[in-house]
């Protein structure tokens, strides 16, 4: 599934770079980006690490095994459902302005494949949260403050990314502080979809960026062929022939 993701995106940069080698190949120096990635691999690095040593070396405790386990689960669910959120608002808000619809409309594919895997992910942490393993019910309760913690941090570096996005201006009906609020909406919806409480001063009946929805709901795209959602997709509509010198000796 990663996979088709990737070469999703690469067909959008595609329609943008003649070389998307360009943009691909500065993401391990892009200081915001690494940041982010920490947040999101740490878990899953811990998880694998303990289940490699109680089943396979023998070593360890089954009880942190299952509660990194949890972490590991919570840390998908805030992937899929939180923190690619301000990502896909600003793709959106080019396709609102009729910029690069094609693209937005690959990108709204990919949103809804990521429900999809929130869906998936919430459901396994409320049934742990139900008691189907009464260790992982234990787990989950001494966990509380640690999964609040992880929601925060990942509000802050999405509002950090927002910033970082919007470093040299602002596009229209779209700006850092929107991006901000949009965040603080999504993660109250997705922490109480999980049991939780609302963190944010932010009500559950108010998005801040209502045009959203269109993107992430299957109802709100046009599917007929004549629509940008086929057209759009041309890889490499524009040729990339033409410098400086090319219309040199030309005049009217």
């Amino acid at each position: 599934m990663e996979t088709i993701h990737s070469r999703s995106y690469t067909y959008i940069m595609k329609n943008v770079y003649a070389d998307p080698s360009e943009v691909f190949d500065t993401i391990l120096n892009d200081e915001e980006i690494v940041k982010r990635a920490i947040s999101v691999t740490e878990n899953y690095d811990r998880f694998s690490q303990l289940a490699q040593d109680y089943f396979v070396k023998g070593i360890g405790d089954i009880k942190e095994v299952k509660k990194q386990l949890y972490l590991a689960m919570v840390n998908v669910n805030i992937l899929e459902g939180l923190r690619f959120y301000v990502s896909f608002a600003c793709t959106f808000g080019f396709g609102e302005l009729k910029l690069m619809e094609g693209s937005a409309k690959i990108i709204s594919f990919i949103a809804r494949d990521e429900a999809t895997h929130l869906n998936l992910s919430t459901q396994i942490i409320k049934k742990w949260q139900e008691g189907d393993d009464p260790q992982m019910k234990q787990i989950v309760a001494e966990c509380k403050d640690e999964v609040i913690d992880m929601y925060k941090l990942c509000v802050e570096e999405e509002k950090a990314w927002a910033k970082h996005l919007m470093k040299e201006g602002t596009i229209i009906g779209l700006n850092e502080k929107l991006l901000g609020d949009y965040v603080e909406f999504v993660a109250n919806k997705r922490l109480k979809s999980i049991g939780f409480d609302p963190l944010f001063d932010r009500p559950l009946n108010a998005n801040p960026l209502p045009w959203t929805q269109h993107w992430l709901s299957s109802a709100g795209l046009q599917v007929a062929p004549q629509e940008t959602e086929v057209e759009s997709y041309i890889i490499g509509g524009v040729k990339q022939d033409v410098n400086k010198d090319t219309l040199a000796g030309f005049k009217l």
